[in-house]
C-alpha cells in the first residue's frame, strides 16, 4: 500500500490448489494484496510454460513492460533481492520494507 501510488502492484496468483484451500491459506496469513485462484489448463500453462514455475512460493519483479526483471524461489524475511529488483525498474523505495 505504502508504494501504490509509485506503480508498484503486488498480486498473488495460485492456479494448483482448490479454491477453498486457497481461501483459507489467505484467510490465515492476514495476506491483503490481491490473488487470482485459477486452476484451469490454461492458468497451469501460463504458470508453468510461460513463466516457468515448478514450485512455489516463487516471486517476480515484472517490469511496467512486461518483461521479468529477476524472479526467485522461496519465501525469506531478506527483502534485499527484491529492493534491488525494483531499483532495476527505476522503483525509489525505502532500503528497509517491513
Amino acid at each position: 500500500m505504502k508504494y501504490r501510488d509509485k506503480g508498484l502492484v503486488v498480486l498473488g496468483i495460485n492456479c494448483d490448489d482448490e479454491k477453498q484451500i486457497a481461501l483459507d491459506f489467505i484467510d490465515e496469513t492476514g495476506t491483503t494484496f490481491p490473488n487470482i485462484l485459477d486452476s484451469s489448463d490454461a492458468a497451469q500453462k501460463v504458470c508453468g510454460q510461460d513463466y516457468r514455475c515448478f514450485a512455489v512460493p516463487v516471486n517476480y519483479i515484472i517490469d511496467r513492460e512486461g518483461r521479468i526483471v529477476d524472479a526467485w524461489y522461496g519465501n525469506s524475511a531478506e527483502h534485499e533481492r527484491a529492493l534491488a529488483a525494483l531499483k532495476k525498474t527505476g522503483g525509489e523505495l525505502e532500503e528497509s520494507v517491513p
